[in-house]
């Protein structure tokens, strides 16, 4: 999957204008495996159908509020998941914008950012360049833990009872076909109980992560040997590459904050462990990303998304730091200038 968007790296500054010319001709049926709107399909998401969907709500860009669980019973539900830094999500804006027109009437849209490396105006400024019409929000974590989510674009199509009725990458003739079976009459069958996503608790500074992380089994954190400093990169191994014309800002970052974690790491006064988000993330990358990072620096794939949803990490780069006791002392974000300095102050403390 990271490789297949590598490929779109050195397009990614024309996509706007690609997605514009995209616009005014009709989509492929089918992009090719080279296109801009390429994903491949994930089959996992076959295991989607047939569940109660969540009951979330959410506050629009322009300030509505949307509840999802008052729609099931009433009315079928698009959702799209999306990034602004995604090149096919960019390459499907147009076609999404002329799904909406054409099922405004009949199917309630939302296009929903899926929040991870985003900021309020930043999706607002792309909605608008985009020419985006249907209401949008900003996931928090929820909805995207709950279904997994490994990749974007990702359409969720939900049943008029509130069940998940369709789930896929592409947004060629098999959205079309269910978009088309969503909007036929069926006998009412009411509104089922929606699926409880809960909210993921977020370690607080002195808080104790230690029963947490304390085995191997419990997780892809794992802090060991107890009584010593930790430090925990999150990232991830596409940032500096596939961000690089995207994004470059953050890129930089990324660079800098593995550049510190590999500078520190050399004292041997702290242990540390990169978790890598899932994220356009498959097994494979791993290997070229641990040998870019060099071998003191432990590297584990956060899989089930466990680990950033605890330490509430919705930006890349950043670190936790943990004492010798286990218990969470700072957390530093890639937009803070004193991070080395925060990093050694840590290091240097009793």
């Amino acid at each position: 999957m990271y490789r297949s968007l590598c490929r779109l790296i050195a397009t990614g500054s024309a996509v706007f204008s690609i997605s514009q010319a995209l616009a005014a001709e009709a989509p492929p049926p089918q992009p090719a495996p080279d296109s801009l709107a390429f994903i491949a399909e994930d089959p996992a998401l076959s295991a989607l159908i047939g569940r109660a969907a969540p009951d979330l709500r959410y506050t629009t860009l322009d300030n509505h509020t949307v509840d999802l669980g008052a729609l099931y019973g009433h009315k079928p539900i698009y959702l799209k998941l999306w990034a602004t830094y995604c090149i096919p999500c960019r390459a499907q804006m147009p076609e999404y914008e002329a799904l909406y027109r054409k099922y405004a009437d009949r199917i309630a849209f939302l296009a929903v950012d899926i929040g991870f490396g985003e900021k309020p105006e930043k999706v607002a400024a792309f909605v608008a360049r985009a020419g985006l019409t249907m209401p949008v929000v900003i996931d928090d974590g929820r909805l995207s833990n709950w279904l997994q989510i490994k990749a974007t674009p990702l359409h969720v199509l939900i049943d008029s009872t509130g069940r998940v009725a369709y789930a896929g990458h592409q947004d060629g003739p098999a959205l079309q076909a269910a978009l088309d079976r969503l909007t036929r009459p069926a006998p009412s069958t009411g509104r089922i109980a929606p699926s409880d996503v809960g909210q993921q608790a977020v370690f607080r500074i002195g808080e104790n992560v230690a029963s947490f992380a304390k085995s191997k089994a419990s997780g892809p954190l794992y802090l060991a040997p107890a009584h010593q400093k930790h430090a925990v990169l999150f990232t991830a191994p596409w940032c500096e590459s596939y961000l690089k014309e995207l994004e470059p800002r953050t890129a930089r970052h990324c660079a800098m904050f593995r550049a510190i974690a590999q500078r520190s790491v050399s004292t041997h006064a702290l242990r540390w462990t990169a978790v890598a988000s899932r994220l356009w993330t498959e097994e494979s990358d791993l290997a070229p990303f641990q040998k870019q990072l060099g071998p003191d620096i432990n590297l584990v794939l956060d899989r089930n998304a466990s680990v950033f949803a605890r330490f509430g990490v919705r930006q890349i780069p950043a670190i936790a730091l943990i004492d010798a006791n286990g218990r969470l002392q700072d957390m530093i974000d890639a937009d803070d200038s004193q991070a080395e300095r925060r990093l050694t102050a840590f290091t240097k403390a009793p």
